[in-house]
């Protein structure tokens, strides 16, 4: 099963300016069909995010999580 978030893998891959991954993940994310509380809670989660390193760890907890191997 893939997770909704896969798509935007390449965002987190790719920018590396912790802004500008936030600013794209969060809008992604908005324009997706993930369910409302689910999405409320990742740019939640992400917006208190940091760094790079810290928005990469919350992505793939998440990304785990929405296809069935949850650490969250």
């Amino acid at each position: 099963m893939s997770s909704k978030l896969r798509p935007l893998e390449d965002i987190v891959l790719s920018v590396r300016e912790p802004r500008e991954i936030k600013g794209s993940l969060i809008c992604a994310i908005q324009d997706s069909d993930i369910p409302t509380l689910d999405k409320r809670k990742l740019i939640v989660n992400i917006d208190r995010c940091m760094t790079i390193k810290d928005i990469q760890r919350l992505f793939y907890n998440a990304l785990l999580k929405f296809e069935g191997c949850g650490v969250l």
